[in-house]
């Protein structure tokens, strides 16, 4: 088993280098996020249906392009870039320390089971930690315009006036009830994949941008209409353009599921599967393959560190 000052050194590796993963994510991946959203939030059925802002990846591209220009793709991105970087910090953070409490026979020969668990429990600790950023980076990305918030203060204020601090959760349950299996399936994913690409002879880098991209898309795939409850009840108060459709005030995330189901079919459930998939597949590559690279960095600066201590010992 580690020592203790190797279980701290590992957790505070993994949280640095989980930082650094999301902030390169977020870079690549916040158009694809923004349709996403925009996509789940909307109301109106899609395929081409008269009330629908927008009916098809590609338009919606051009539709938000035209309205707001190529900076929409990127609206609520200091939010987004604090979540994202926050958050992957906290979660690798958590999941460095907690794959050091197994014992060692139990991680090595349940590694799938053991990561998913891991996962799990790191997802749902970050998203505690992080909501009140993923809210904002919600409401930002799916008002349109004109802004009814124009910055992360204004809606700060709001949220609080209006809601009182119990505001900046809204929409937590069926947050918690979807990060937990994604992550779970995400990690435990990878980690099975990873374990048969070992000696495949893939070049390491290659090697997580494939597994990581794999787990993304099929994790994504299996939870996506609770990711749709979740948005909707994310922005369930927030008063938009009649161009972008009204949105229902959802007295609970089962009374969003049944509505979404009634209303739009079950094919409501996947709206902006599409932009989100691409998403998936974009941030977890980048982001698994962002984590390893800083990882060993980090801990060959580390094991540099140590010996250069050991040197000046002699």
């Amino acid at each position: 088993m580690p020592t203790t000052d190797g279980k701290a050194a590992a957790t505070r590796d993994a949280a640095i280098a989980g930082a650094v993963a999301g902030g390169a994510s977020r870079l690549v991946a916040a158009p694809l996020d923004l349709i996403k959203i925009r996509f789940q939030v909307q109301q109106a059925p899609i395929s081409s249906h008269p009330g629908a802002k927008y009916v098809g990846f590609l338009q919606s591209i051009r539709s938000i392009h035209a309205e707001e220009g190529l900076r929409g793709f990127w609206r609520g991105n200091l939010a987004a870039t604090g979540l994202w970087i926050s958050y992957s910090a906290v979660q690798f953070g958590a999941y460095g320390g907690l794959k050091t409490l197994w014992p060692p026979d139990i991680a090595n020969q349940h590694s799938t089971l053991v990561s998913s668990v891991n996962g799990a429990t790191a997802g749902v600790l970050a998203t505690v930690v992080t909501y009140p950023l993923d809210l904002f980076r919600t409401i930002f990305a799916s008002q349109g315009v004109p802004k009814q918030f124009p910055t992360l203060q204004s809606l700060a204020s709001h949220t609080l006036e209006t809601r009182g601090v119990v505001g900046f959760y809204n929409g937590l349950g069926p947050t918690l009830c979807q990060i937990a299996p994604y992550m779970g399936l995400s990690f435990g994913i990878y980690a099975a994949l990873n374990d048969l690409t070992a000696s495949s002879g893939v070049h390491w880098v290659l090697s997580y941008v494939g597994t990581g991209a794999t787990a993304g898309l099929v994790s994504k795939l299996m939870v996506y209409p609770l990711d749709t409850v979740k948005k909707r009840m994310q922005i369930r108060q927030l008063q938009r353009n009649p161009s972008y459709g009204v949105m229902t005030p959802y007295s609970s995330s089962w009374a969003c599921f049944l509505d979404i189901v009634r209303r739009e079919g079950m094919r409501g459930l996947y709206k902006g599967t599409v932009p989100s998939l691409l998403k998936s597949v974009v941030t977890h590559s980048s982001t698994f393959a962002s984590y390893e690279v800083a990882l060993v960095v980090l801990q060959r600066l580390r094991q540099d560190e140590d010996d250069d201590d050991e040197m000046d010992k002699l």
